[in-house]
């Protein structure tokens, strides 16, 4: 991808009128932050109950049989079957060899343009022809290292969706704090652009959402195309990152379009 971070050639302007363009340009990104944190918890809220329901069906004792996991599926399938059609795939995907009768079990579902869902068919046999080890996955690596929440992406999901997808996955853990497998949610980029668009809009100035490592995930500013590279904030730009979700949002100072 291409680094757009000296891109923008915005007439500056005064010191005076910069400061207060600054300022209004900062309110607007204050309000597109909200919006973030309203999508992300639209999503990740489901996912958290879903995970308590994971954790209660493992026993303390010894490894759960892929019967005992069986609620992951409803709740899995009223995630695709949301009446704002946000999310394209859910489930769970466990540890290793957290799962007695399955092991390398991934429990996930996918939706099609039409709604239909259908369970995703994967290799689970590490010595089989492809099969992908997701435990090297940052949609895995994360929670399993931090013990928290993560939205990973955008990226192309060459596993579930081959297109540009934010993946959401929550931990479930153990009794012990031991990671037992993660909850996930895939969305289009596509739809979260629906979501979030108005908010970018709303304040008549450039406005471009980027993820913790400066990937832009949405933009009303040309430059800034999905999966682009901004290192730094752009001149011109004021940047808000003081969100709970790894987001930040940049917002044009300079000018009106």
């Amino acid at each position: 991808m291409t680094d757009v971070s000296a891109r923008d050639t915005t007439a500056r302007p005064g010191p005076v009128a910069a400061g207060a363009a600054a300022v209004a340009a900062a309110g607007i990104a204050a309000g597109i932050a909200a919006q973030i944190e309203r999508f992300c918890a639209a999503v990740f809220e489901p996912l958290h109950a879903m995970a308590e329901v994971a954790a209660a069906a493992i026993p303390a004792d010894r490894s759960p049989v892929l019967a005992e996991l069986a609620a992951i599926e409803a709740l899995a399938i009223a995630q695709l079957r949301r009446p704002d059609a946000l999310v394209i795939g859910s489930g769970l995907i466990a540890e290793p060899i957290l799962i007695a009768d399955a092991p390398w079990h991934l429990a996930w579902w996918t939706a099609d343009a039409d709604r239909r869902i259908e369970p995703l068919r994967v290799v689970s046999d590490p010595a089989r022809d492809g099969f992908r080890d997701y435990t090297v996955l940052e949609w895995w690596t994360v929670p399993q290292r931090t013990g928290r929440r993560h939205v990973t992406g955008p990226y192309v999901d060459y596993l579930c969706t081959d297109a540009y997808t934010l993946t959401f996955t929550v931990p479930v853990h153990r009794r012990d704090g031991s990671l037992a497998a993660v909850v996930g949610s895939d969305v289009y980029v596509a739809r979260a652009e629906r979501f979030l668009l108005p908010a970018l809009r709303a304040g008549d100035r450039p406005a471009t959402v980027v993820n913790a490592a400066g990937r832009v995930v949405v933009s009303t500013f040309a430059a800034h195309a999905t999966g682009a590279l901004i290192r730094t904030t752009p001149d011109g730009w004021v940047c808000h990152d003081g969100l709970a979700v790894p987001f930040r949002v940049l917002v044009n100072s300079g000018h009106r379009e």
